[in-house]
């Protein structure tokens, strides 16, 4: 295996089994991850579901699959649900995906986007959703992505924890220049740190 095969390999496989939330500064944080994880998983030859709750993916899709090749590219199944749709069904649709990876973009709009008729439950349906999402991830050896903008005040779960910990992995991603960082805040990873280049 080449290199960058297993630079590829060394981010992916301590997610296979787990759920990981990466923390992220703002948007263009945002899609220096979003190409940055793209690329490594071409290098890696491996399949994504992306469940674009921001449009990121598809509104930026130039910017974020340019450097892959054509097959590379229509590997990611990139789901981007209607204005006004049930997102619990879209998120259970996540439970069919036959790819190793699945991305959802983001955890702050999926909080928000859950149970918009009765709010009060929403922390309770969140936390639900994302341990089904890990009992998934455990039991078909996926690796469940969830991205998540750093808030001031974000709520927290009915358990008290921040709705980032609810995953099995929490990690605060940090972008300088062309180097991404990633450093494991909650749970084990990439010996607590991974670094990489932006392609």
């Amino acid at each position: 295996m080449s290199a960058v095969g297993q630079e590829a390999q060394s981010f992916f496989n301590p997610l296979i089994g787990r759920t990981a939330t990466f923390v992220l500064d703002g948007r263009q944080a945002n899609l220096d991850f979003a190409r940055t994880v793209m690329s490594l998983l071409a290098q890696a030859g491996s399949t994504c579901a992306i469940l674009d709750l921001d449009a990121l993916y598809s509104s930026n899709s130039d910017h974020i699959f340019s450097l892959l090749a054509p097959a590379e590219a229509r590997s990611s199944i990139l789901r981007i649900p209607e204005p006004g749709c049930d997102i619990e069904s879209e998120l259970s649709g996540l439970f069919n995906a036959t790819q190793r990876v699945i991305l959802v973009d983001s955890l702050n709009s999926l909080y928000h986007l859950i149970s918009l008729e009765d709010g009060s439950s929403r922390s309770r349906k969140l936390t639900f959703a994302v341990a089904s999402l890990s009992y998934f991830a455990r039991t078909n050896a996926k690796a469940v992505i969830l991205t998540m903008y750093r808030r001031e005040g974000f709520p927290r779960s009915e358990t008290g924890r921040s709705i980032s910990g609810l995953s099995d992995i929490t990690a605060t991603v940090d972008v300088r220049g062309q180097e991404l960082t990633v450093r494991s805040e909650r749970g084990s990873a990439w010996r607590n740190v991974f670094l990489t280049r932006i392609p």
